[in-house]
């Protein structure tokens, strides 16, 4: 394994399980990316991915480590050339990436909850990812002054608001008021 001389990877623990497991360790010259290049890429690819999608989601910057761990779960579940055209969730599993659970990040979602009779039957949040380990999504609610992540299976989301907003930002910016059709119950 190669690594840099971070301080996630050179520290007694780190080392005592890599002794344990019999993996050699390779260390790269203080800076010097360039001797890590494929780990370097990705670094760069998933960096790439996550401006992209803050920048789509019109979220701040505290929400990178959301959109990393969006990022990494998209790449894992798209096809490289590396492998042949598989995916590698495929290639770990041994079973096709299902496709059915992907959101789109930082849209509307609505977590729903269990209340008194008279009480709000949903929470507005914004789609944050898909937790590990867990059958659910990220959803990041605000209410008044307090904020929360939460974690639910029991969700809506409203990918149509998100892209209604673009549509409308853009038309406004080149001051054209057409109408556009997404959807027959939808006009934007």
């Amino acid at each position: 394994m190669r690594t840099d001389n971070g301080l996630e990877y050179v520290n007694d623990k780190f080392n005592d399980l890599c002794r344990e497991w019999g993996i050699a360790r390779h260390k790269t010259a203080p800076s010097n990316p360039q001797q890590n290049g494929v780990a370097e890429r990705m670094n760069r690819t998933l960096m790439d991915k996550v401006r992209c999608l803050l920048i789509n989601a019109k979220l701040p910057g505290k929400f990178w480590a959301e959109a990393v761990m969006t990022a990494c779960y998209l790449v894992n579940r798209s096809p490289s050339t590396a492998i042949s055209l598989k995916t590698p969730e495929e290639m770990w599993s041994g079973r096709c990436a299902d496709y059915n659970n992907l959101r789109v990040f930082g849209c509307p979602a609505y977590v729903h909850i269990k209340q008194g009779k008279l009480e709000p039957r949903a929470m507005k949040g914004v789609f944050l990812g898909y937790p590990e380990g867990v059958k659910g999504y990220k959803i990041w609610c605000q209410n008044g002054n307090s904020s929360k992540s939460v974690i639910s299976r029991d969700v809506t989301f409203n990918e149509l608001e998100m892209l209604k907003s673009e549509v409308a930002e853009s038309s406004s910016n080149a001051n054209n008021q057409q109408t556009i059709d997404i959807d027959p119950f939808f006009k934007l």
